[in-house]
């Protein structure tokens, strides 16, 4: 039995060497900050939720547009691509010039010192 722990060691201390482990991917913007519950495709006879894909890919001052999310997700641009607002809660088309989310912990505050 003994040989057969040895192989198995030999095995993973290979494996750790040549693939080591590397951090999951973590979202550039937090989920607080994104202005959508939820992203979707939706189609006369069915509605396509690609939120965890979308979310893993929105960065800061780039903009989420129809023909990004048609390019990410492989559906075809005769779906209408809707959210829903994370503050009323409502059922929204993506605008035409996509949606932009600003890093608000870039921008400096302003004093009031005179």
């Amino acid at each position: 039995m003994s040989w057969i722990t040895w192989i198995y060691s030999q095995l993973f201390y290979c494996k750790r060497r040549l693939c080591p482990r590397t951090k999951r991917d973590v979202p550039v913007v937090p989920i607080s900050k994104l202005p959508w519950f939820w992203v979707g495709a939706k189609r006369a006879d069915k509605t396509i939720c690609v939120t965890e894909i979308v979310n893993k890919y929105v960065k800061y001052d780039t903009p989420i547009t129809s023909k990004l999310l048609s390019e990410l997700t492989h559906i075809d641009d005769d779906s209408i691509w809707k959210y829903i607002d994370a503050k009323t809660l409502e059922e929204k088309e993506f605008p035409p010039e996509g949606i932009v989310i600003e890093d608000d912990t870039l921008r400096k505050p302003v004093s009031n010192t005179q």
